[in-house]
């Protein structure tokens, strides 16, 4: 019985590799799928752009390989699911937090499993990969930066609802405030106080995008002065009101999913 059932699934492999050959659904080889998935989890963010761009990645990876369901988007849909899983683990590997790259992994996968589309599933998966791909850029750019940045940074993400303090970060790492401002231009690249502005603005985008709370909310949660030099500096980055942005972006991938 068993020899029977063995000889029976090894038929409808051979089947369906008679089918891929013949409909040029071959999958592509396991190097090509490495150098991508080690082209993304390097944080090469203009390489993964061009591929993207060029459509030179579906060759190497997605190009419809192999047959998971007889449904074309549910196909499609697997497959994508599949490079979910493997760039979060390449990406962990590469010095990403299991728990973030986890999250983000269960994020993609809901927006893929709500897509309904060819084009639906495209578009997550352009927006998986560069997002991935500039969140490793962030962490090969953090682990070449000294520790003293590196406790900056992370004060700061674990403050981002207070009225953040250079001084205070300066005590929190142990060195002069001077010294430590002169030091995170220079690694960093820009000023404590921009990168500061630059993460509650990133943080504030977020919340206009995807929860519920109001641009006053969100101005309070994020201990802005005021509600007006919140919207201030929400307009100066991001070239509209964080209203204006509400109206015309909320939830704006999920309502494409659904439709």
């Amino acid at each position: 019985m068993k020899g029977r059932k063995a000889m029976k699934i090894s038929d409808e492999i051979v089947k369906q590799q008679f089918v891929q050959r013949e409909y040029g659904l071959a999958h592509s080889t396991y190097d090509n799928e490495l150098d991508f998935y080690q082209l993304v989890s390097s944080g090469d963010v203009k390489a993964v752009s061009g591929m993207l761009q060029t459509g030179e990645e579906d060759e190497a990876v997605l190009a419809a390989r192999g047959i998971l369901s007889d449904d074309k988007i549910r196909n499609q849909r697997y497959h994508e699911i599949v490079l979910v899983a493997m760039i979060s683990r390449f990406c962990i590997e590469e010095g990403m937090e299991e728990m973030e790259s986890y999250n983000l992994s269960d994020f993609y996968i809901n927006k893929l499993d709500k897509a309904q589309t060819k084009q639906q599933i495209i578009n997550v998966h352009n927006q998986l990969i560069m997002d991935y791909a500039r969140r490793m850029k962030r962490v090969k750019k953090k682990a070449a930066i000294s520790p003293h940045c590196v406790r900056t940074m992370d004060y700061v993400y674990d403050h981002l609802h207070e009225r953040i303090e250079i001084t205070g970060i300066a005590e929190f790492v142990g060195v002069e405030r001077s010294y430590l401002s002169k030091l995170f231009h220079k690694e960093v690249g820009q000023t404590i106080s921009d990168y500061i502005m630059e993460k509650k603005l990133q943080t504030a985008r977020n919340m206009l995008l995807y929860s519920d709370f109001s641009c006053t909310e969100i101005s309070q949660y994020l201990a802005f002065a005021s509600n007006s030099y919140f919207t201030k500096c929400f307009r100066n980055r991001f070239g509209s009101t964080p209203s204006a942005y509400r109206r015309t972006n909320y939830r704006k991938h999920w309502k494409e999913a659904k439709s």
